[in-house]
Protein backbone atom coordinates (compact mmCIF):
# COMPACT_ATOMS: atom_id res chain seq x y z
CA UNK A 1 0.00 0.00 0.00
CA UNK A 2 1.59 3.25 -1.17
CA UNK A 3 0.70 6.48 0.56
CA UNK A 4 1.72 9.95 -0.58
CA UNK A 5 1.14 13.08 1.47
CA UNK A 6 1.04 16.45 -0.25
CA UNK A 7 1.58 19.73 1.60
CA UNK A 8 0.70 23.11 0.11
CA UNK A 9 3.02 25.30 2.18
CA UNK A 10 2.03 28.81 3.26
CA UNK A 11 3.79 31.14 5.68
CA UNK A 12 1.99 30.08 8.85
CA UNK A 13 0.15 26.89 7.86
CA UNK A 14 0.12 24.03 5.38
CA UNK A 15 -2.83 22.36 3.65
CA UNK A 16 -2.41 18.58 3.78
CA UNK A 17 -3.84 15.89 1.49
CA UNK A 18 -3.32 12.13 1.54
CA UNK A 19 -3.31 9.98 -1.60
CA UNK A 20 -3.96 6.39 -0.67
CA UNK A 21 -5.50 3.50 -2.60
CA UNK A 22 -6.14 5.81 -5.57
CA UNK A 23 -8.14 8.30 -3.50
CA UNK A 24 -7.39 11.82 -2.32
CA UNK A 25 -8.39 12.81 1.18
CA UNK A 26 -8.12 16.32 2.59
CA UNK A 27 -6.50 16.15 6.02
CA UNK A 28 -6.83 19.79 7.06
CA UNK A 29 -4.20 22.31 8.09
CA UNK A 30 -1.04 22.08 10.13
CA UNK A 31 0.89 24.96 11.64
CA UNK A 32 4.27 25.71 10.11
CA UNK A 33 6.10 25.50 13.42
CA UNK A 34 8.79 22.96 14.22
CA UNK A 35 6.73 21.53 17.08
CA UNK A 36 3.60 21.11 14.93
CA UNK A 37 5.59 19.58 12.04
CA UNK A 38 7.34 17.12 14.35
CA UNK A 39 3.98 16.15 15.85
CA UNK A 40 2.58 15.64 12.35
CA UNK A 41 5.67 13.64 11.35
CA UNK A 42 5.13 11.25 14.25
CA UNK A 43 1.69 10.38 12.84
CA UNK A 44 3.15 9.35 9.47
CA UNK A 45 4.36 5.89 8.44
CA UNK A 46 8.02 5.16 7.76
CA UNK A 47 7.01 4.07 4.23
CA UNK A 48 5.18 7.33 3.42
CA UNK A 49 6.36 9.78 0.77
CA UNK A 50 5.79 13.49 1.34
CA UNK A 51 5.60 16.03 -1.49
CA UNK A 52 6.15 19.62 -0.41
CA UNK A 53 5.46 22.63 -2.62
CA UNK A 54 8.67 24.55 -3.38
CA UNK A 55 8.43 27.78 -1.39
CA UNK A 56 10.71 29.74 0.93
CA UNK A 57 9.84 27.35 3.80
CA UNK A 58 10.09 24.08 1.88
CA UNK A 59 13.66 23.15 2.88
CA UNK A 60 12.91 23.70 6.56
CA UNK A 61 9.72 21.62 6.29
CA UNK A 62 11.53 18.81 4.45
CA UNK A 63 14.33 18.68 7.04
CA UNK A 64 11.86 18.35 9.90
CA UNK A 65 9.75 15.64 8.19
CA UNK A 66 12.58 13.61 6.57
CA UNK A 67 13.41 11.48 9.68
CA UNK A 68 9.81 10.23 9.87
CA UNK A 69 9.19 9.10 6.25
CA UNK A 70 10.78 7.18 3.38
CA UNK A 71 11.44 10.37 1.41
CA UNK A 72 10.49 14.00 1.02
CA UNK A 73 10.16 15.49 -2.45
CA UNK A 74 10.17 19.23 -3.10
CA UNK A 75 8.18 20.05 -6.22
CA UNK A 76 7.38 23.19 -8.17
CA UNK A 77 4.43 23.56 -10.51
CA UNK A 78 5.25 24.95 -13.93
CA UNK A 79 3.59 28.28 -14.48
CA UNK A 80 0.20 27.86 -16.16
CA UNK A 81 0.54 24.10 -16.62
CA UNK A 82 -0.68 20.99 -14.89
CA UNK A 83 2.87 19.62 -14.76
CA UNK A 84 5.16 19.46 -11.75
CA UNK A 85 8.94 19.76 -11.71
CA UNK A 86 10.64 17.77 -8.99
CA UNK A 87 13.31 19.98 -7.52
CA UNK A 88 14.92 17.91 -4.77
CA UNK A 89 14.50 14.62 -2.97
CA UNK A 90 15.68 13.96 0.57
CA UNK A 91 15.94 10.36 1.76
Amino acid sequence: MRRVIGIDVHRTFGEVVFWEDGRLRHAGRIDMTRTALEGFGKTLLASDEVVVEATANSMAVSRVLAPFVARVIIAKQRRGRQEWLFVRTEP
